[in-house]
């Protein structure tokens, strides 16, 4: 079988699961083609306005919160969806998919119900349109299609809130998380083991995440110091210019603090591995792959389509939410200090409903699109 998958080009949250699916894809003995969504209709201004507004929206999150839960609307998804069918789109598309001759489409992001899906059917394609709502808890009103042929989401209350939202519940499928190929190869490394590995301090570790940009400060730096706190962060990837000079400043005013800022590392399971916490900005990626370690992580930046993160955390209790820096420092000192909460962290991992396997996820949409090819097209496929 021959499958497209299609990312929008803003962050990583939707590239990262276009590549773990089509690794598994080949794994399994199937071809692939991972392709950016406004390539395949020829928008390449908004993509770029795309990735350089969502870039910008990072450096507030809160403005971001308000104005994309004021445009993530049912008529803007209707506005969506008129354009991509009543503009070049419709050829540019064509084109394309006479090019590539997918079999099925997986679009890890929520434009699959208002840009692909429309397409597929205005010009009547014999070919499946899969989402993946690759924010994990949440389906944007953008993301929502009664079309489409599947949505998947990995999360139960990520489910309801599609339900609720207007997706009939027979197209959904509660998914396994697609994990990249380091973390589904590699063997996890004990906390001790990788902090030797790592050449890093037996002491209570935070890995501070900033995000796919690296955008961040240094305020729950500045609290750890301020409280002299026996502690050691990770911040790994590469930081923003603005964030990279918040660093610079911080190690020149506390040279003995046991920060590590290894930049880009290939070997980020092993950084998670060595951590007792993650902390930092919610997404999804980092998240998961966080669970899939069993370490909890307290998110300090929610973005718009994060928001049911709390709720998740609040029935799991493998997590936190909290963006003020005082309170944030509070949680984890207590955690930190506490056998308790962390025995009852472990017990809340153990009773986790989540499957992190991107094979398994592959070979649930492999099964989907030979049901769906034979049930609305009446073809089989290999």
């Amino acid at each position: 079988m021959h499958i497209a998958l299609l990312y929008v080009d803003a962050g990583k949250g939707h590239i990262t699961p276009a590549r773990a699916l089509s690794d598994a894809f080949i794994r399994l003995g199937h071809t692939t083609i991972i392709e950016n969504l406004f390539a395949t209709v020829g928008a390449p201004m908004i993509n770029w306005i795309s990735k350089y507004n969502w870039r910008l929206q990072l450096h507030f999150p809160k403005m971001e919160a308000k104005v994309n839960a004021r445009n993530d609307s049912v008529a803007n998804a209707k506005r969506v969806r008129y354009v991509a069918t009543h503009s070049h789109a419709v050829n540019d598309f064509q084109a394309w998919y006479e090019q590539t001759k997918p079999d099925v489409l997986v679009v890890p992001h929520f434009l699959a119900a208002s840009i692909i899906q429309p397409l597929v059917d205005y010009l009547h394609i014999p070919v499946p349109v899969f989402e993946y709502a690759a924010d994990v808890v949440f389906t944007p009103n953008l993301g929502i299609n009664k079309d489409l042929d599947r949505l998947y989401i990995c999360t139960e209350i990520g489910k309801e809130l599609a339900i609720r939202a207007g997706q009939p519940e027979h197209t959904i499928r509660i998914c396994p998380f697609p994990l990249k190929t380091e973390f589904m190869l590699t063997k996890p490394l004990g906390r001790t083991e990788a902090r030797r590995k790592l050449g890093l301090k037996e002491c209570f570790t935070v890995l501070l995440n900033l995000g796919g940009e690296g955008i961040g400060t240094t305020d729950f730096l500045d609290e750890v110091v301020k409280r002299n706190l026996n502690w050691q962060v990770i911040t790994v990837g590469e930081l923003s210019a603005s964030t990279k000079l918040h660093y610079t400043v911080f190690k020149e005013k506390h040279p003995d603090f046991p920060l590590h800022t290894p930049g880009f590392v290939k070997n980020i399971q092993d950084y998670m591995c060595a951590c007792d916490v993650q902390a930092g900005k919610a997404g999804a990626n980092a998240l998961m792959e966080s669970l899939s370690l069993q370490r909890p992580f307290l998110i300090s930046s929610l973005l718009y389509a994060a928001w049911p993160t709390s709720i998740f955390f609040e029935r799991r209790k493998v997590g936190w939410v909290e963006n003020n820096v005082e309170k944030q420092v509070d949680i984890l000192q207590a955690y930190s200090e506490s056998n308790e909460q962390q025995q009852a962290m472990q017990l809340a991992f153990d009773k986790l409903p989540l499957i992190f396997d991107s094979d398994a996820f592959a070979k649930q949409i492999l099964f989907d699109a030979k049901e769906v090819m034979l049930g609305k097209f009446g073809l089989t496929l290999n």
